[in-house]
């Protein structure tokens, strides 16, 4: 990167993140839930949708959002850890629930898709997958012309989850809800609070983990790698991760503004029939899902938010800041988000082979 790319990187994450803590901290004015979070996707949204000059000045460049998830998923590994090999024999059954809801919802978005919009089968395919938005966006551009049309079903399935989940919780537990989300977050430890060798630590297990996850060829490393090396930490008592103030805040900044910026650049009159396409999908995949929660929290007794946020695939970084600031079941949540993360890259690749086969004959 040369220094004339880096000054314009740090460019477009300064005017992102100003547009961001503005309107977060007008949602915290009103007290609305996940204010920062909330704010940062709608705020850089509409500000740079209505201010044109400003979106090709908004993103937030891979450099400093690798960090950030390293981060993140050093904090999800260090909630999943303490008591995880015993709480993992109470979810079996939620477990083989995941596997099917997923089939189920892959299966149906698919068939909308392809038999009720008349979108090409890969395109369908890519489209109606449930999960890792940034990852199929990738795959995307090799395999599908029209590769924006899946980066926007994408898009508006976890902008719709990611805006209605807060909002649910709201309603479905009431304004105090909201106030001890806004009492987790105040109350969390800040990085001067914490001694240097818990600083070292965190950031220690962030990079090591990411390097032996790509040795190892590990996929979603930057996610998965600093994940399961502080869930092992942690399980077997070694180290104690904490949630640091600041680090919260700038995952709900980070992840709100990424999206925003990338929504804030939507042509909407170009593209408004692959944002229905989007639409229909999103509320075939959240009504299967949110179906699959209803029953299990039911079945089971369980508090509805965790099964809901545990099940919907709103993307998987961002329904873990949620239940974070929610004060829900990190350990349930990122479990099962990540499981439906792992079987669809465990499905994909050989549908994709296969694609690739007959595309040589």
């Amino acid at each position: 990167m040369t220094p004339r790319e880096l000054l314009t990187d740090c460019a477009k994450l300064a005017l992102t993140a100003l547009f961001a803590l503005i309107s977060g901290w007008v949602f915290s004015q009103f007290r609305l839930p996940v204010p920062y979070m909330l704010g940062s996707l709608i705020g850089v949204w509409v500000l740079g949708a209505l201010i044109k000059p400003a979106q090709p000045w908004l993103g937030v460049p891979r450099w400093f959002h690798v960090p950030v998830i390293l981060g993140l998923g050093v904090i999800v590994g260090g909630a999943i850890g303490p008591g995880f090999l015993g709480s993992i024999r109470e979810w079996w059954f939620t477990t083989l629930v995941v596997v099917v809801a997923t089939v189920i919802a892959t299966t149906v978005g698919f068939l909308v898709l392809w038999k009720g919009r008349r979108r090409p089968w890969l395109q369908a395919l890519l489209g109606a997958i449930p999960g890792g938005q940034a990852e199929i966006a990738m795959i995307s551009r090799d395999y599908v012309e029209k590769d924006y049309a899946v980066v926007l079903s994408h898009l508006v399935r976890v902008t719709f989850i990611f805006l209605s989940t807060p909002l649910i919780l709201a309603v479905v537990e009431g304004g105090e809800a909201v106030e001890q989300s806004y009492a987790v977050q105040r109350d969390l430890p800040g990085l001067l609070d914490l001694p240097p060798r818990k600083i070292i630590e965190f950031v220690g297990m962030a990079l090591g983990s990411f390097a032996l996850a790509r040795l190892i060829r590990m996929p979603m490393p930057h996610l998965l790698g600093p994940m399961l090396v502080s869930l092992v930490l942690n399980a077997l008592g070694w180290v104690e991760t904490v949630r640091l103030n600041e680090f919260v805040l700038l995952a709900q900044v980070t992840i709100g503004g990424q999206i925003g910026a990338r929504l804030s650049r939507v042509p909407f009159r170009e593209v408004i029939s692959y944002l229905i396409d989007g639409l229909l999908v999103s509320i075939v995949t959240l009504s299967i899902y949110t179906g699959f929660a209803l029953a299990v929290a039911g079945l089971l007794g369980m508090r509805l938010l965790d099964a809901y946020i545990g099940f919907v695939p709103g993307g998987l970084y961002e329904v873990t800041v949620l239940s974070v600031l929610f004060g829900l079941d990190v350990a349930f949540v990122a479990f099962h988000n990540t499981l439906r993360v792992v079987l669809i890259y465990v499905g994909l690749p050989i549908v994709l082979a296969r694609t690739t086969m007959s595309r040589q004959q």
